[in-house]
């Protein structure tokens, strides 16, 4: 352990009688140990670095083949080091780089069941901050946990391990017994898009908007309707469609002047015979020239490139043709876009033009249903009808007792009617 501390050299002696020389260097006092025989005119030793240039004064002048045949040692390995110190430099500095981007995650892998959208939930990840390229440190798990909680009723539990530059996210859903809503029978209708009110024909529920009010996607028409037997809301819905183009088109043309480029092909290789092209605008056609005999073709090849100079000419078009064109597109995209059950009930054409651009605009006005089913749970549904159980002001409670009816009510004269009718039916008895 000294030896290598210090460092040493491994050396072979080599000629006949290396015991004398051996004996002569202990006689210059140079440390030599372990000594091993190889072979009859050859041996090795050790010897320590600091009486290698005692040895080498010794070893002048005698004739015996010395080599060294290996050097060990903490000093030789500093001076390797520092022999190639720009090479363990970039190692460094590579171990560095390595460490930092360690602290920093690579890939979010999120392992989820069925119902729940993978898209979906890695967007609310990088919402909160979970995303690659993020300090691993910095990673609040409450925080993720509890936004996306927030955000998936049906998401139960949310697990966040993190294993070297990867973190792993576990959805776990609710049971189907612990889902705080369940379904009822009672459902409210929303506008499934905006409109202007035309009728609304209540099966079921309370209407919560007049004819000609205007409402908006998502806005509530009916309140606490039974979903068997759906209300429909009929209103004017408006549908657009813009198409544009411009009536000056640039057209290239040719103006005579023209030079050729030939690239010669031979197997893999190319060779180009290159020509200064001054043209700018210019157009390119190009031809192939394959040499054959027979059957046989030369695996030499000849591509001639055309370079065309051309100069741009705009062109007008005609407006009445272009808006004819712009039309049958734009009714076109309204078909796909309008529903099949809407009836249409106006139809308004308009064109402006900008510069150089003709933009065309058909708005189509239809009447539809755009009622859209809304569920409620079983305690939504509850509430709606504990609210339309409240009497509103200035409405008549009835009671419950029907000897406490007040003597004005139309069911009291309907009881003295049938009293007075009875009596008169036992006089005539």
């Amino acid at each position: 352990m000294i030896s290598y501390i210090r460092g040493y050299y491994i050396i072979t002696v080599e000629g006949i009688g290396t015991e004398h020389f051996l004996n002569h260097l202990i006689r210059n006092k140079i440390n030599v140990y372990n000594v091993s025989r190889i072979s009859q005119t050859k041996i090795q030793f050790y010897v320590d670095r600091l009486d290698i240039k005692a040895f080498k004064k010794v070893y002048r002048g005698s004739k015996f083949e010395v080599k060294i045949k290996q050097k060990t040692g903490i000093p030789f390995v500093v001076k390797r080091i520092y022999k190639h110190k720009g090479m363990w430099i970039c190692a460094l500095a590579s171990l560095i780089l390595l460490m930092m981007t360690s602290q920093f995650t690579t890939d979010i892998y999120i392992q989820i069941p069925e119902g729940i959208k993978k898209e979906e939930v890695r967007k609310e990840l990088y919402k909160v901050g979970l995303k690659p390229g993020v300090y691993k440190n910095s990673i609040d798990r409450k925080e993720v946990r509890d936004h996306v909680m927030s955000k998936f009723d049906e998401v139960a539990y949310v697990s966040i391990n993190v294993k070297g530059t990867n973190v792993f996210v576990t959805i776990t859903k609710k049971a189907e017994s612990l889902k705080s809503t369940e379904e009822s029978n009672y459902c409210n209708i929303i506008a499934s898009k905006d409109g202007i009110i035309e009728r609304v024909i209540p099966r079921s529920g309370n209407s919560a908007v007049d004819t000609g009010d205007i409402v908006q996607k998502g806005d509530v028409l009916v309140n606490g309707s039974n979903t068997k037997s759906i209300p429909e809301v009929w209103a004017s819905t408006f549908y657009e469609s813009k198409k544009s183009s411009s009536y000056l088109n640039t057209k290239k043309e040719k103006t005579g002047d023209s030079k050729n480029i030939y690239t010669i092909s031979f197997y893999d290789k190319k060779f180009t015979i290159r020509r200064n092209i001054k043209y700018n605008d210019y157009s390119i056609e190009n031809k192939e020239i394959k040499l054959k005999l027979g059957n046989y073709t030369f695996p030499l090849k000849i591509n001639k490139s055309i370079f065309y100079e051309t100069k741009d000419i705009k062109v007008e078009k005609d407006k009445k043709e272009l808006k004819t064109e712009l039309e049958k597109q734009a009714l076109k995209d309204l078909e796909y876009k309008i529903p099949p059950a809407a009836r249409i009930v106006d139809v308004k054409h308009n064109y402006k033009v900008n510069k150089n651009v003709l933009e065309y605009v058909v708005t189509v006005q239809t009447s539809e249903n755009i009622a859209k089913i809304y569920s409620l749970s079983k305690a939504e549904a509850e509430q709606i009808l504990k609210e339309q159980s409240i009497p509103k002001d200035k409405e008549e409670v009835l009671p419950s007792n029907p000897e406490k009816i007040p003597k004005n009510d139309i069911r009291n004269e309907f009881k003295e009617q049938n009293n007075d009718t009875g009596k008169t039916d036992n006089k005539q008895n």
